[in-house]
């Protein structure tokens, strides 16, 4: 029978937590499924009763389970993007892009309240601060910070960039946490508006 398709199963698993990720946690309807691999709803279902059936899922009551999706804890108001990239160098002109979808932990920004994004981080004035290329980083979207919070700030000249807030007595200003820079090249101004403040770094283990 057409709904013993090994190879199909793997790809309606697949798109079944993709879609979980994107979504919160839930999980598309018969019809949605039938839709993306053009099989029709009740063939969907034969699927998913089958794939049950195998182990590769776990389907009860118009809900489908499998290890990945229940490990997706619904956030309600979070933003589950991943925009890919913000600065953490000379002030670049950037447009704001989703690249991927992502589901935010609670665990990260718990006691917090949102919305949320993720930044992927590009170049190395941050270094000092444990923030280096390639790094995400959950950034909660405000546009207040205090001294001492690193924050997405927009800065005179439409350029986005990751900075931390200092203070002296002329007020606030945006500062670049790399020793090795001068401190000219250091100070990013102080004409600037804030568009968030990051509250957790996602680092990988080399």
């Amino acid at each position: 029978m057409r709904y013993r398709d090994r190879s199909l199963m793997e790809k309606i698993k697949a798109y079944v937590e993709r879609y979980a990720m994107e979504n919160g946690g839930a999980t598309p309807t018969n019809a949605e499924i039938g839709d993306e691999f053009a099989i029709g709803r009740v063939n969907a279902y034969r699927y998913l009763k089958a794939m049950d059936e195998l182990g590769m899922l776990r389907y009860r009551d118009g809900r489908i389970h499998t290890e990945r999706i229940d490990k997706i804890a619904p956030i309600g108001d979070m933003s589950p993007s991943y925009i890919d990239s913000i600065p953490a160098g000379t002030p670049d002109e950037i447009e704001a892009h989703v690249s991927e979808y992502v589901s935010i932990p609670e665990v990260f920004v718990e006691n917090q309240k949102g919305p949320f994004y993720i930044l992927k981080v590009s170049g190395d004035s941050m270094v000092d601060a444990g923030i280096d290329s390639g790094d995400l980083v959950i950034v909660r979207k405000t546009p207040e910070a205090r001294a001492g919070e690193i924050v997405v700030a927009l800065t005179r000249g439409s350029g986005n960039t990751l900075k931390r807030v200092k203070e002296d007595g002329d007020g606030l200003y945006l500062w670049a946490e790399n020793e090795s820079w001068s401190d000219e090249k250091r100070f990013f101004g102080r004409d600037f508006t804030v568009q968030g403040v990051a509250v957790k770094m996602v680092k990988n283990v080399v």
